[in-house]
């Protein structure tokens, strides 16, 4: 895992019988989050001492709900989330530009290949 950042993959889709228009399936995204703003996040909760991981998990899932919330892919509600850490980064995040960055948090729309509702391979 880097020393500078974490990093999360998501898996967005739709609650089961729920109706949805065709363009609002499966979305998936991974995101890269600062250690250090975790770490600034984390002095603000002094008294209550959040994991690390805890912090940014939130900061990752907002990031990750945003990129979706706009636009021709837009996240249909209500939806299952899954989220696996990554050691290091996907191969996306080396081919193109990010998709949506906001105070350092950098997250990537990842394309959905025709595939088991159940796979997520990392």
């Amino acid at each position: 895992m880097s020393d500078e950042y974490l990093y999360v993959r998501f898996r967005f889709s739709p609650k089961i019988g729920v109706r949805i228009a065709p363009s609002t399936g499966q979305h998936e995204a991974v995101v890269e989050v600062p250690r250090n703003l975790v770490q600034r996040k984390k002095l603000e909760y002094m008294n209550e001492n959040p994991r690390e991981k805890a912090i940014a998990l939130d900061f990752a899932r907002r990031a990750a709900l945003a990129l979706f919330s706009t636009g021709e892919q837009r996240l249909a509600w209500p939806y299952d989330e899954d989220a696996l850490w990554c050691e290091d980064r996907h191969p996306v995040m080396k081919e193109r530009p990010c998709d949506y960055e906001h105070d350092g948090i950098r997250a990537w729309r990842i394309p959905i290949r025709n595939r088991s509702l159940y796979e997520f391979d990392p």
